[in-house]
This record gives structure tokens, C-alpha cells and sequence, in this order.
């Protein structure tokens, strides 16, 4: 008898185990939601529990809680014995998604400009404005898009607000589907990176006024640019 046999490797103890169980479900977690971030899983993408365990390299057990907390953000349903199926954004959808984040948004900025010491925000909002012009400048458009996300979570995260920065976290996710969808059927988006420069210019200012008027007048604008893509081209859903 093999000495492997007779001294058999101990068992994982409980803690150890749960927390590679965590780490597994967080990693199915990050990967889906990547994939329909990005769109590599559109709206309406089904797939088989069985096809995405195989192809993530996981068990049932963890890749089902990476479903649930997908389930809960509102970005897929958990369709019972047939996996899971990524939830489509309709036009209506869209329109609500923007007109929520645009109220949070702007309560964000005024937040922002009106605390007496903004100096760590506006300098993390700012080094994101330096990514998203270096970006244009090498005419990447997925390095402005990733500069561009990181900015607005990181103007919802330091309004000192936690329930606003959750809300405005589940929200940009969504918005992110359309926003990439979208990214190569717009314009350059200097005028946009312009008037990020603007917002941080005023909270730096202290100047709640001027970064709500700066920020809702790029919001509009920007609303008004997709709305007008959605209907050149014809989008209905993403």
C-alpha cells in the first residue's frame, strides 16, 4: 500500500474551504459581468448552466451565487434548469437609466464642490480627465471609455453618500452596455472630456452652482447625442 494511501492529505478545514468557495463565486461574479458589460453577451444571450461552468472551469454551487448577485443588479434572469439569460435595455429602459443617474449625478457634483476639503476627490477625478485626453490623443477609444467609467463611479463613490454611490454603481453598470454599444457610432467625445475638465475645474472651486449647471448642461447634451443615435440607427434594444 502506497504511503498516500495510509497518510491521505487532510481535508481542507471549513474557513479554508469557505473562503475558496467566496473566491470562486466572486470570480464567476467578475467574469459574467464582464462579458455583458463589454456586450460579448448581448441582450437576449442564453446559455446553459452546464456550458458556463465548463467554459468558466467552476462547479454548480459557486457559479450559482455569481448568478444570483447578477440577478439582483438587474443584468440577467436565472432561468431554473435552462442558466441564465442576459436582460435586454430597451429605448425606454435607456431613458430611465440616464434620467436617474443624471438626478444622482448632479447631487453627487453640488456634494462634491460644497465640502470644505475636496482635495483628494478632485485630484482622483482629475487624473482620470489627464487618461481620458491622453486617450484621444492616441485615438483610443476603449482607453477613453474605460477612463470615462472610472470617473463617474468615482463621482458617485466620494459624495460621502453611501446609498447614492450604490445606487449610481448599479445604474453606470447598466448604462455601460449602452455607452460601449454605442462608443465607435458617435462623435469623438473631445467635447465631452471638455466638459468633464470643466466639472472638476468648479468642484475644485467650491463652486456647487456652477459644477450642477456645467454638469446638467453636459448631461443633457450627451442625452440628446444618443438619443439621436438611437433613432439613426435604428436601436431598439441592446
Amino acid at each position: 500500500m502506497s504511503r498516500s494511501a495510509l497518510n491521505p492529505a487532510p481535508a481542507a478545514a471549513p474557513k479554508e474551504a469557505a473562503v475558496e468557495a467566496r473566491s470562486l463565486a466572486e470570480g464567476a461574479y467578475a467574469e459574467i459581468k464582464r462579458r455583458i458589460l463589454s456586450n460579448e453577451y448581448p441582450g437576449g444571450f442564453q446559455i446553459l448552466e452546464d456550458a458556463l461552468c465548463e467554459e468558466l472551469g467552476m462547479s454548480r454551487t459557486p457559479l450559482r451565487e455569481g448568478l444570483m448577485r447578477l440577478q439582483n443588479e438587474g443584468l440577467i434572469e436565472v432561468l431554473p434548469r435552462r442558466g441564465m439569460r442576459v436582460l435586454p435595455l430597451t429605448a425606454d429602459d435607456i431613458a430611465d437609466i440616464y434620467e436617474v443617474i443624471s438626478a444622482l449625478e448632479l447631487l453627487a457634483a453640488r456634494t462634491l464642490a460644497s465640502l470644505p476639503d475636496n482635495a483628494g476627490p478632485v485630484s482622483r477625478l482629475q487624473a482620470e480627465v489627464i487618461e481620458m485626453e491622453r486617450a484621444l490623443e492616441r485615438d483610443d477609444l476603449d482607453g477613453w471609455a474605460v477612463a470615462d467609467e472610472r470617473f463617474h463611479r468615482i463621482l458617485a463613490d466620494e459624495s460621502g453618500n453611501p446609498r447614492l454611490a450604490t445606487a449610481a454603481r448599479t445604474l453606470l453598470d447598466q448604462s455601460q452596455r449602452f455607452r460601449i454599444f454605442t462608443l465607435r457610432m458617435r462623435e469623438k467625445p473631445t467635447s465631452s472630456t471638455r466638459s468633464h475638465r470643466q466639472l472638476v475645474q468648479a468642484i475644485r472651486r467650491h463652486d456647487a452652482d456652477g459644477a450642477v449647471k456645467c454638469h446638467a448642461t453636459h448631461r443633457r447634451n450627451w442625452e440628446e447625442n444618443m438619443y439621436g443615435l438611437m433613432r439613426r440607427f435604428g436601436i431598439r434594444q441592446i
